[in-house]
């Protein structure tokens, strides 16, 4: 049995220009978690990370408290399938037809475009995303935008790709982002219904610890959302 955790990066620079930066109070998370996972003793035989600055960050700074402390860290081995959705860029791809079919996404819009807040961005994002996922959105997507079930078939084939070679006694760490994780989840809890998949995204903390126990092509998840790394006070999912 070889045990896997997959792990959510730390909080992004949210509403800011470039999201895909680690805040301040992200570099102290994954600091935090490096040191909670070396004060464990684990000894991680593999690392597997996505191409996103958000998700390297936050590997990178689990293998720095790592060597702090005189202790290994695997250099990782990089996949493109751990990266997140790109739900965002479809939103803005089909925004019109949000606002023709939508009368909320209008006034959501509206708002973002003249007051921006963290709880319309939410409202609008959670919506959007539900919709997406569960193909409700009440119009056909242009062709050359990214569908959730290819996105959900892509992290898939992520998951497939980790523990590959790894089913016997190993133990493993995937940096990912929390929609990528949540429709991994969807596959190791063995449901097909992409709202429960999405469901796990929205609720998905940054430096989640998710565990999985796997050998050959069983698979167990053994803890969810996790953070004993974090007082509340620095615990985020955005």
């Amino acid at each position: 049995m070889s045990q896997l955790l997959l792990i959510r990066h730390a909080q992004a620079s949210f509403l800011a220009a470039d999201y895909d930066n680690l805040s301040e109070k992200g570099l102290q998370q994954s600091t935090l978690l490096g040191h909670y996972l070396a004060e464990q003793g684990h000894q991680f035989n593999h690392a597997y990370v996505g191409t996103l600055r958000r998700q390297q960050q936050t590997y990178q700074k689990v293998k720095e408290a790592f060597l702090e402390r005189g202790l290994s860290f695997p250099e990782a081995t990089i996949l493109p399938e751990l990266n997140e959705y790109k739900g965002m860029d479809v939103m803005g791809e089909v925004r019109q037809e949000l606002m023709d079919h939508h009368e909320n996404f209008k006034v959501w819009f509206k708002e973002m475009d003249e007051n921006p807040t963290h709880k319309t961005k939410m409202k609008l994002v959670v919506t959007f995303l539900n919709m997406w996922a569960t193909e409700t959105l009440g119009f056909d997507l242009p062709k050359d935008v990214q569908t959730y079930n290819d996105f959900k078939n892509t992290a898939h084939l992520g998951l497939q790709k980790v523990m590959m070679g790894n089913e016997k006694g190993k133990s493993i760490a995937a940096f990912s982002s929390g929609g990528c994780i949540a429709a991994m989840l969807g596959k190791i809890v063995g449901t097909t219904d992409n709202g429960k998949s999405m469901g796990f995204n929205l609720v998905m903390r940054n430096t989640a610890i998710n565990e999985v126990l796997f050998s050959g092509n069983r698979l167990s998840l053994k803890t969810f959302n996790t953070l004993p790394h974090l007082a509340e006070d620095m615990i985020t999912t955005m």
